[in-house]
């Protein structure tokens, strides 16, 4: 399993928002798919995938937060997606 955080994209170290999610609750990614949409001092950025498997969104768009916060998880086995995502 790969937490999804926000990550820190330069030299800015505070908060960031979450814009919105670009893959659906359970949803199939492979490596380098669009995840989210993250905002950082007025500069909108797409954050890819660094696996493939299911996404588990911990988090809601608009949420603001510190670079680092844990806002999903991705299941890389199919047992990992049965115990997070209930299929």
């Amino acid at each position: 399993m790969l937490e999804v955080i926000l990550p820190k994209t330069g030299i800015y170290e505070g908060d960031v928002t979450l814009i919105e999610w670009l893959v659906d609750e359970g949803g199939e990614v492979s490596i380098g798919d669009p995840l989210f949409l993250m905002e950082s001092e007025k500069i909108e950025m797409e954050i890819e995938s660094d696996t493939d498997g299911w996404l588990h969104r911990e988090a809601e768009g608009g949420l603001e937060a510190p670079i680092g916060t844990r806002i999903g998880v991705i299941a890389e086995t199919p047992d990992e997606r049965a115990a997070l995502c209930g299929t």
